[in-house]
């Protein structure tokens, strides 16, 4: 409700008592100075009067209060509507505010992507640091580029540290990763999963990682095929359903790691420590497990039928029951139960 219409009902609200005051003295004087009338008929008169006058303003009161509540309720809906279109004025506003807002990061994502892969094939080894962990960086704050950005770090290993020749694979000590492919494996090993396809893996097949530093890495579902990874340190590592097919793991380092499901066709895992590893429904078909140590190994339902090199001792020393399948030359020890 308006401020001049405030002040009108409020200048109404003082006048009509008034007036209504004013009224009643004439009417009072009226009868009094009829003639003729006796003291009982002035009495009665004069109380009807003043009956019928308070009525009537009384009526005319409640008239002007019912005008103004019905201006007062009509300007509370005009304020409603206007609070209504300013809050979608608003709204819109903040939409597009928000949409402006995300094309400008999605720019920017993109020119530090662009940039990022610019630089990792920079020859100095600082900056393809800090493109590797600007990549892991995008990833975090753009889900939805975190598998192309996997994709990309799993490339730059594959590139970078191919496969040696079987010659040059017989070296007794391999020399030291490279600070940038660790780096790139480390980057890999602490991302997001649930970010990722679930029916896509990714691939570091036919890579020479040798000693790695891969320990507790998420490294669950990545194909290793064919890869190099000689006394490579995985310990805790989750490498759950992970393939390891014609994989070179002997002497690598495998306590403690979760290996699931993972598949080992044709693995070589001559002296490879798996020390309290969960092998869980494992294969391990025409591996080679010479001299592998598996005290403490989880065995239930991991498929050992067509492993190679297996001894009894390797199997007494690990836990498993009935659905561990074994060799037909080997005996389940009495205290698997």
């Amino acid at each position: 409700m308006s401020e001049n219409n405030t002040d009108a009902l409020r200048s109404w609200l003082i006048v009509l008592p008034i007036i209504f005051i004013l009224f009643l003295a004439a009417v009072f004087l009226a009868f009094v100075n009829v003639e003729g009338l006796t003291t009982e008929q002035r009495l009665d008169y004069g109380t009807k009067a003043i009956t019928t006058t308070g009525t009537i303003f009384a009526g005319i009161a409640v008239f002007i209060n019912a005008f103004y509540a019905a201006k007062r309720a009509e300007a509370m809906d005009k304020s409603a509507i206007a609070a209504n279109e300013s809050a979608k004025a608003a709204l819109k506003n903040a939409e597009a505010a928000i949409q402006n807002a995300k094309a400008a990061q999605d720019k920017q994502i993109t020119e530090r992507f662009a940039k990022a892969i610019e630089q990792l094939g920079s020859e100095k080894i600082e900056v393809r640091l800090g493109a590797i962990y600007t990549l892991e960086r995008i990833a975090k704050d753009s889900p939805k580029d975190h598998w192309t950005i996997m994709e990309v770090l799993t490339a730059f290993v594959r590139e970078n540290a191919p496969l040696k020749k079987e010659h040059e694979a017989r070296i007794s000590e391999p020399p030291k990763l490279s600070t940038d492919i660790q780096a790139t494996l480390t980057v890999i090993g602490r991302r997001n999963c649930n970010n990722e396809p679930k029916n896509q893996r990714l691939n570091l097949s036919r890579v020479d990682i040798r000693r790695a530093n891969l320990n507790e890495g998420k490294l669950q579902r990545i194909i290793f095929n064919g890869a190099n990874l000689y006394k490579a340190m995985l310990i805790g590592a989750d490498l759950e359903e992970a393939i390891f097919s014609e994989t070179n793991l002997q002497e690598t380092f495998l306590s403690l790691a979760k290996l699931q499901k993972a598949t080992f066709l044709g693995a070589n895992l001559q002296s490879t420590i798996l020390v309290g590893a969960n092998l869980q429904g494992a294969i391990f078909e025409e591996a080679n497990l010479k001299g592998a140590i598996l005290e403490k190994a989880i065995l239930q339902t991991t498929n050992l039928r067509k492993a190679k090199n297996l001894e009894q001792w390797q199997i007494d020393s690990a836990k498993g029951d009935r659905t561990t399948i074994l060799p037909d030359y080997l005996e389940y020890p009495e205290h698997w139960q």
